[in-house]
């Protein structure tokens, strides 16, 4: 039996795929923190979309209490006028 003799390029050439293979394949550890950043960014676009809805229900009750204080001014106005 005769062994093969490998040249510099065939041995990067090897490397170089044995790299890819290894980065291609997916460790159990990598799925997992795959899933784990899944669940960061839904649980962060949930907080987020939460927060968005209580700045606009705030600003909303702000607006009414406006529109309450106007209307009531505007009565007590009319009501100083004698109508």
């Amino acid at each position: 039996m005769k062994k093969k003799i490998m040249g510099s390029k065939e041995k990067r050439s090897m490397k170089k795929e044995e790299e890819e293979y290894s980065s291609s394949s997916s460790s159990p550890s990598s799925k997992e923190e795959g899933m784990k950043k899944q669940v960061l960014e839904k649980t962060t676009t949930t907080e987020d979309i939460n927060a968005s809805a209580e700045a606009f229900i705030n600003k909303f009750r702000q607006q009414l209490m406006i529109q309450r204080l106007q209307s009531i001014e505007n009565y007590e106005q009319m009501l100083a006028r004698g109508l």
